[in-house]
């Protein structure tokens, strides 16, 4: 069994109940980084953790005597540390990130190690206002005009390698590099290799703003477009990365739209374990589908759905609403009839004493487009 480890356990309170660690910093009248030196401690001072337990009206006192007394306490380990602190940048998922809470994975980047670039995809208009947030961030941690803004142009890449042993001599701490070029053929490949020299030279921190403008195509047959993921699958294993998706929620709305076209949502994927009786991969596949920003579920009383009795009630979720700009993507594909069926909308009933699923009568419903 896991050891509790209050530091964890106070971080996962803080990413629940404020925006960012820099927030909670404020509250606490601690800095950002020592805010974060609170969560890999596996014990506190009381008059510190008295006060944590009233910001996040949590009583980490109880907790921590209980599982003292029944030797459950985790014992603090340098690497284990680093481990839990790393939890917004793990190395085998492409993270997505919204204008309101983006700020603790720059937080956290600027707290690790300095062993890789963190490379950032966001739509072209974005790219300022993220660059200049995201600096913002880093003079947090290491001083007013402690990090360097660069804009890099695809035909300025043999330029910027030339700069690379000067930049290593300059006082700031980190880098903040606007690369305008898009897609890999097209110098992701070697700005990403740049920033990685960059950070091996002059051992600072550099962040890596990539313009990704996802959407979906349809000339003659409908076809997903973004640099995002290509990008990941092939420097995953040497860089962070994330999507900084704007307040539409873009990036999430053409992915799914595009998988839901061919038949491999998250509604699909439900959709076949429940037709399978496979009610654990059906609740799995809910949970992670809980995770998109356009998921939506609703709860239908039962004298709106076959009106049997108050034993049952409809329920309905969707992993997205069809924007009317789109909805010809799936007339093309399946005809008007056919528009919204089975795609991303699912519509179920529950037995409500037990919760359990109909599954022989659950089925896809229609969604309004």
């Amino acid at each position: 069994m896991e050891k509790y480890h209050i530091g964890q356990e106070i971080l996962k309170e803080v990413k629940a109940k404020y925006p960012s660690v820099a927030a909670f910093a404020r509250e606490l009248c601690k800095s950002s980084s020592a805010t974060y030196e609170i969560f890999g401690k596996t014990s506190l001072d009381t008059d510190l953790l008295l006060k944590v337990s009233k910001l996040l009206d949590r009583d980490f006192f109880r907790e921590f005597s209980e599982k003292c007394l029944n030797g459950e306490v985790a014992v603090e380990d340098k690497d284990m540390t680093e481990n839990h602190l790393n939890c917004l940048l793990p190395e085998d998922e492409l993270h997505i990130f919204t204008p309101y809470n983006y700020e603790m994975v720059f937080e956290e980047y600027f707290l690790l190690p300095r062993r890789k670039p963190l490379v950032a995809f966001c739509r072209r208009r974005d790219s300022i206002t993220y660059i200049d947030a995201i600096s913002r961030i880093g003079e947090g941690f290491f001083g007013e005009g402690k990090v360097k803004e660069l804009m890099v142009d695809k035909n300025a890449l043999v330029d910027f390698e030339a700069q690379i042993p000067h930049m290593t001599a300059l006082p700031q701490k980190a880098f903040v590099v606007c690369y305008n070029g898009t897609g890999l053929q097209n110098g992701f490949d070697q700005i990403i290799l740049l920033s990685e020299k960059l950070l091996a030279a002059s051992g600072k921190h550099v962040v890596v703003i990539c313009k990704n403008n996802s959407c979906i195509e349809n000339f003659g047959h409908p076809k997903y477009i973004s640099y995002a993921e290509p990008t990941f699958d092939t420097w995953k294993e040497r860089i962070f990365a994330c999507v900084l998706d704007n307040s539409q929620n873009d990036f999430v709305y053409y992915r799914e739209l595009f998988k839901a076209i061919e038949g491999r949502g998250y509604i699909n994927a439900i959709h076949s374990c429940l037709i399978s009786h496979d009610v654990e991969g059906a609740q799995q596949h809910l949970a992670e589908a809980r995770k998109l920003s356009t998921f939506k579920e609703t709860v239908v009383s039962s004298d709106m759905t076959l009106e049997k009795n108050d034993l049952w009630e409809g329920y309905q979720i969707s992993s997205l609403t069809v924007r009317p700009e789109d909805k010809q993507l799936l007339e093309h594909r399946f005809g008007k009839h056919y528009l919204g069926k089975h795609y991303v909308s699912m519509f179920f009933e529950i037995y409500k004493e037990t919760g359990t699923i109909d599954s022989t009568w659950g089925t896809f419903g229609y969604i309004d487009v």
